[in-house]
């Protein structure tokens, strides 16, 4: 499939300017005066030039090359991996001259020089990046430069471009004898200056050069007076110049100097001219290649230049470009669009105000179609699909032309014929106000006929219209889809948003006030317009504000979901903060609570030791209520994490009627545990319960009464903030206390140990017998280890066999051994 494009559809579509910005980012004079000697029908070859050398390519497999060349390029810049072009200058002249035999001067020879340079550093430049530019590598190959020759310039001419010392020993000799010669003939005149034989016929005093001879400014009157040669004299003809008898011999050696010095620079010129030509074949083919990549880094430019993002070829003919830009508009104010062309539908007609945007639109879609031909990426969000078009048709703007005697109306029917006479299904075909310039029944009805006459070809065709007939071809057939340009239904303004699926209202009058049209005249417009007409236009204006409406209350919508969401997150990460704060603030006063009653505990304790120690039985009693007294300091309050527990499936929790709760009822605490009420609600709506060994204060409201369930729910089974034991008391002969622990966790078995060895004390009981069975041992260790411990425990031993034996443990109290 080739491609082949009118120059005149070229600069509809401005792409010109396009062009000029591409050659802004070329870095090569020489690319530069290539490129803009291009055109867009110059035919592609095979060599490296030639890739370069037409505006688009036409063969696809080579637009996927400049395409993947465009892509390492720019990969290579984004990673700020520049290319080392330099600034070499254009030798094409140059290398002309030196072919045909010419004798180039040093600056000409320096600029080869520089162009070597370029070649040698651009061969390194890419042989560093070879994995990462396939294409590119591929496409320039190996750059062939004459190194030797490049020694040989750098050698023999200076960056001034002038012959060094260094080019032969004859070019040194001949100007160390030169400035020998001169430095002796300015003493001898600096001697006769001050001569007073030949200073008084002076004009002034100074030594000045005449035909490459030195010589003194002598009074015309004077000629006498000064033997020698006269060169040359002042425009007043009162001053002559004259070389000095005594050093015209020195001025004759020093003029032969000079012409040995230029006999041999001529030598060198030619010399490495003649090297030049010998290299000119192979060197412009490297320069070409460097052309090549100058082009490709110059794409690379300008796509990044303009955000745009590499295309992806679609197979089936059709366009679909996710938020696309015109590339000339300053991306700032640029009103993106999503444009889908040819996969549902093939013709897309775009209505709306005028100045709405509708011809941007229209050219950007035609544009970004060139822009794949010529291995360029397009503006727009990244997965754009384009197809391999064959041409890009349009009728765009005023087509009058006077020498062929045709109007305005008629012109564009010979472009829109020619059009209907080309198009394939593969070309791409852009209408602006197609039908104008004649009455509006026949325009419309033509227009209609025109497009038909397209979607049978199965070209790709965009058109902009403000015919009612075109807008309401969508609802008849479904190869045509209506899309238009928004406008702000508050100011009437246009938005440049693109809205598929309906059709635009032309809002003339709108434009025409907000252009400064009078008032009155606009008023006279709308009465009249046709009846049908306005009708259609009122519900289109109608539609558009409605759906304006109705897209800026969405998106209102969505910013103040985003914005709850992100306080709602605020708010959540605040509580997690909070709650881990509350729960650190309670671990640290639970254990400051919990170290205050181990001590007082320790205290009591000691106190009955020796009370017991003492014989005294009702004083021991009465310092173990004392004892008991203190265990029952109220905590103010507890978090919810220290008193949830789980609670068995089978009670149900009502919620507490507190008028018929009394002091000793039982309640569900929060977490499921059991406890006893101590108080009912006060004033701040607050209540004490009797958790296990604490005493806790609590929310009335977290409170749950426990309801009656089918059959009464054991003791045994309730589990409150400190662990629930099965426990069981029995005063035995000779005051023992008897606890049954099997079934307990370790923990549980502790606490209610600790809760048995408190009551035995304070009823002054001689022995606890702990019923904790046999297992594996864990819980009788355990018990064995606390009783080590414990400050009640004069000793303990293991049960008789026929009391338990090792299932068994008897702790006997300390008071109680004596």
């Amino acid at each position: 499939m080739g491609f082949e494009i009118d120059s005149r559809v070229l600069e509809r579509l401005e792409w010109p300017q396009v062009q000029e910005r591409l050659h802004g980012h070329c870095r090569l004079s020489r690319t530069r005066r290539w490129a803009e000697t291009l055109s867009a029908s110059q035919p592609a070859g095979d060599d490296a030039n030639a890739a370069t050398g037409s505006l688009f390519e036409s063969d696809p497999e080579r637009v996927r090359g400049r395409l993947a060349e465009t892509r390492e390029a720019r990969q290579l810049l984004d990673a700020d991996f520049l290319p080392p072009f330099g600034h070499p200058p254009d030798v094409g002249p140059a290398l002309e001259r030196a072919r045909r035999g010419g004798s180039l001067s040093g600056s000409e020879l320096r600029g080869i020089h520089s162009n070597l340079a370029c070649l040698l550093e651009m061969g390194r430049y890419l042989d560093r990046h070879s994995e990462t530019i396939p294409n590119l590598r591929e496409a320039v190959g190996e750059f062939a430069v004459d190194a030797h020759l490049a020694r040989e310039i750098e050698t023999c001419i200076d960056p001034s471009g002038e012959v060094s010392d260094r080019a032969s020993p004859e070019i040194a000799r001949s100007r160390r004898e030169a400035a020998k010669l001169a430095t002796s003939i300015q003493k001898k005149l600096g001697s006769t200056l001050r001569d007073p034989k030949v200073a008084p016929h002076l004009t002034d005093h100074y030594v000045t050069l005449r035909n490459d001879r030195y010589v003194l400014p002598v009074r015309a009157d004077a000629k006498g007076r000064v033997r020698g040669i006269v060169h040359d004299a002042s425009n007043s003809g009162t001053t002559l110049y004259v070389e000095p008898q005594a050093v015209v011999e020195l001025n004759n050696e020093l003029k032969q100097a000079e012409l040995a010095t230029a006999r041999e620079v001529l030598r060198v010129l030619r010399k490495l001219s003649l090297r030049v030509r010998e290299a000119t074949p192979s060197f412009e083919v490297s320069l070409q290649k460097l052309e090549h990549l100058d082009w490709a880094f110059a794409r690379a430019e300008l796509s990044r230049e303009m955000d745009a993002v590499e295309p992806v070829e679609s197979k089936d003919g059709s366009f679909e470009l996710l938020q696309l830009r015109h590339p000339l508009i300053d991306p700032g104010q640029c009103v993106p669009n999503d444009v889908r062309l040819g996969s549902d539908y093939r013709i897309l007609v775009l209505s709306g105000p005028n100045a709405g945007g509708k011809t941007v639109t229209m050219k950007a879609i035609a544009l970004a179609a060139l822009f794949v031909r010529a291995g360029l990426f397009v503006p727009a969000a990244p997965g754009a699909r384009i197809p391999f078009v064959d041409t890009v048709l349009a009728d765009i703007g005023d087509e009058q032309d006077i020498r062929e005697n045709l109007s305005t109306f008629s012109a564009h029917m010979a472009n829109l014929a020619k059009i209907a006479r080309t198009a394939t299904d593969a070309s791409l075909v852009v209408l602006d106000e197609i039908g104008v310039g004649t009455d509006p029944g026949e325009g419309a009805a033509l227009a209609q006929a025109i497009l038909e006459s397209l979607a049978d070809r199965g070209a790709r065709v965009i058109t902009t219209t403000h015919y009612n007939l075109l807008k309401e071809m969508a609802e008849v057939d479904d190869r045509f889809c209506n899309a238009s340009v928004a406008f702000d239904p508050d100011t009437g303004a246009p938005t440049y948003r693109l809205r598929y699926d309906i059709a635009g209202a032309s809002s003339a009058r709108a434009v025409a006030s907000r252009m400064g049209m009078p008032q009155s005249i606009v008023d006279r417009s709308h009465a009249l317009l046709e009846r049908d007409d306005r009708q259609l236009d009122r519900m289109l204006l109608e539609l558009g504000a409605n759906r304006a409406m109705l897209e800026r209350e969405q998106g209102e919508a969505e910013a103040a979901r985003a914005e709850s969401e992100a306080t709602r997150d605020a708010y959540r990460e605040r509580l997690e903060r909070l709650k881990a704060q509350r729960e650190k603030l309670f671990q640290a006063m639970r254990s400051d609570l919990d170290r205050a009653f181990g001590e007082a505990h320790e205290q009591v304790a000691g106190v009955i030791r020796e009370l017991q120690r003492g014989g005294r039985r009702t004083t021991a009693q009465e310092a173990a209520k004392a004892r008991e007294e203190l265990l029952s300091i109220e905590v103010p309050f507890a978090p919810e994490s220290e008193v949830e527990r789980e609670a068995p499936a089978e009670l149900l929790r009502d919620p507490v009627d507190w008028n018929r709760m009394t002091p000793g009822d039982p309640v569900t605490i929060p977490g499921g545990g059991e406890a006893s009420l101590l108080s009912l609600p006060d004033s701040r709506g607050r209540v004490r319960v009797q958790a296990g060994s604490a005493r806790i204060e609590l929310s009335a409201e977290s409170i749950r009464s426990v309801a009656r369930s089918t059959s009464k729910p054991d003791p045994a089974t309730l589990r409150t903030d400190t662990p629930a034991v099965t426990e069981t008391e029995e005063s035995l002969s000779g005051g023992n206390v008897e606890i049954a622990l099997r079934g307990l966790r370790v923990d549980e078995a502790l606490h209610a140990a600790e809760d048995a060895l408190d009551r035995a004390a304070r009823d002054c009981s001689d022995t606890v017998t702990f019923i904790h069975g046999i297992g594996t041992g864990a819980l009788r260790e355990a018990i064995h280890g606390f009783l080590r411990s414990s400050p009640y425990v004069a000793d303990f031993r293991s049960a008789e066999r026929n009391q338990g034996g090792a299932g068994v443990t008897i702790a006997v109290l300390r008071g109680a051994e004596e």
